[in-house]
């Protein structure tokens, strides 16, 4: 169906993927791995023929006019998950990174059945009714399409694209921000559309369960193919090693940042937050002490992220409800950048919503005005700044324009983003997604090594294996 032969592409004169010799043959279903950086995004781009090829050839055998983009178009569907914000953009109406916190400043956005019968929805179509169900986007349906979680929004785009049943569907990262139990059904929703509808599949990203579908392994490493055949159990990646540059880092990383006069970091007294007839948090209690390190779990749509917004700032029902944030009640006189300058923060929202095209050291350095802006060029931010790129392995990218990154590097800015300014609270809301084995355990022993009993951390996660083994304390939300 697609020869890849003798291809090297990139972007401008910069070669990405070297030599590759690939061959997708009717009826196979193939799973790209490898780290972080290896080339995986690229690869899907270049099945689109969205990459420079600066040698070999792309054949598409399977299509009537091979030179045709509209066909091709149509024939092959690339979903990517990790950037979904900018698929939202509306004709009526224009939104924001705060927005979906705003329950009365979206009107004129489209609710989720709008959404996907602009994408094909038809309700008198018994698939796309089972699509529906199975995805379980019944509840949603009457719900303005901003106000989902990561997660939701995730499901949102997978119903859409499987509307148009393209030949190949191709998708980046398309477990990232599913819970167990969404992963499961997507998974077993890409066997139905495999077995019942011929529908071919190319899955690109980490994986810890496949579908039952999937039948062939491509491996990249630096951009090279180190292993293409039939499917195999990853070999496990290589443990993080520590090393010298953590000498000069970690001192920088652990000064003396404490909230003076100050015990209570947060505190939340019968929390409730609604929209409209839809209550997402009823009757919360929680407190958190300085210096607790705490794990926020819970399926998607339990309304995680959406504690988070409270604790920075973002949502605005924070007024209406009884909380008090460094031993002050909200609305007390305090602002917002009062707030955040005590916090470092990220989420795959902001990531969603980061349309700049920053280098990456400038995105790493906006951590400094908790805006998308880099701050003033201080030497010893900046010094701060080139360590965390050396200690990532990331050195050579510090100049490399945000939008010509892996997905994986992207978060790993957003990650050094949240530390640069050494703040007292880390509020991280799923901070791994994208990222490979070796840069998890990288991050958490970073984290393990510079929190000290006053830093305070919120860590959200779907996965066990990604927290930190200084978290002690757990809230669950169903």
């Amino acid at each position: 169906m697609i020869i890849l032969e003798n291809l090297t592409c990139g972007y401008t004169d910069k070669p990405v993927l070297k030599a590759i010799n690939w061959h997708i043959r009717t009826g196979e279903n193939w799973v790209l791995t490898g780290g972080m950086g290896a080339g995986k995004t690229t690869l899907t781009k270049t099945l689109l023929g969205q990459i420079r090829i600066l040698e070999g050839k792309l054949h598409y055998r399977f299509l009537e006019n091979p030179e045709s983009y509209e066909e091709r178009k149509q024939k092959i569907h690339l979903v990517s998950f990790t950037d979904s914000g900018k698929l939202f953009q509306s004709v009526n109406a224009v939104h924001y990174y705060q927005q979906r916190y705003q329950a009365f400043d979206s009107d004129g956005h489209l609710t989720v059945q709008e959404y996907l019968e602009d994408g094909g929805l038809d309700l008198q179509n018994t698939h796309h009714l089972e699509l529906i169900r199975l995805l379980k986007l019944e509840p949603l349906l009457n719900l303005e399409r901003i106000k989902l979680s990561s997660g939701q929004t995730r499901k949102l785009l997978l119903c859409k694209v499987f509307f148009g049943q393209p030949r190949i569907l191709i998708l980046d990262n398309p477990h990232v921000g599913l819970d167990d139990q969404s992963r499961h059904t997507f998974n077993e929703h890409l066997d139905l559309l495999v077995n019942h509808f011929n529908q071919q599949l190319v899955l690109s990203g980490h994986f810890r369960g496949l579908p039952k579908c999937i039948n062939n392994q491509l491996h990249l490493n630096k951009g090279a193919i180190e292993y293409c055949g039939a499917l195999q159990r990853p070999e496990r990646e290589s443990s993080y090693r520590k090393k010298s540059i953590e000498i000069e880092l970690l001192p920088i990383l652990r000064q003396d940042c404490e909230i003076k006069n100050v015990e209570q970091i947060l505190n939340f007294d019968h929390l409730q937050i609604k929209y409209a007839n839809k209550t997402v948090i009823e009757d919360l209690d929680w407190e958190v002490k300085k210096g607790e390190k705490w794990l926020v779990r819970g399926p998607n749509g339990s309304g995680k992220s959406t504690i988070i917004s409270l604790i920075y700032g973002d949502h605005p029902q924070a007024y209406s409800n009884k909380i008090t944030l460094f031993d002050r009640r909200r609305g007390t006189g305090e602002s917002i950048w009062d707030i955040k300058k005590k916090i470092g923060f990220t989420s795959s929202e902001l990531h969603s919503y980061f349309n700049y095209n920053h280098r990456a050291a400038e995105v790493v350095l906006s951590g400094l005005t908790d805006t998308f802006f880099p701050g003033n060029g201080d030497p010893d931010k900046m010094h701060l700044c080139k360590l965390l790129f050396e200690y990532f392995d990331l050195s050579e990218e510090m100049q490399t324009p945000f939008q010509k990154l892996s997905t994986g590097m992207q978060r790993l800015l957003f990650f050094m983003r949240a530390l640069i300014k050494f703040p007292p609270v880390l509020l991280l809301d799923e901070p791994y997604q994208g990222l490979d084995r070796v840069s998890i355990e990288r991050c958490n022993t970073l984290l393990e090594s510079i929190l000290t009993p006053v830093h305070t951390l919120i860590f959200i996660s779907h996965f066990d294996d990604e927290v930190p083994n200084i978290v002690t304390r757990e809230l669950i939300l169903k």
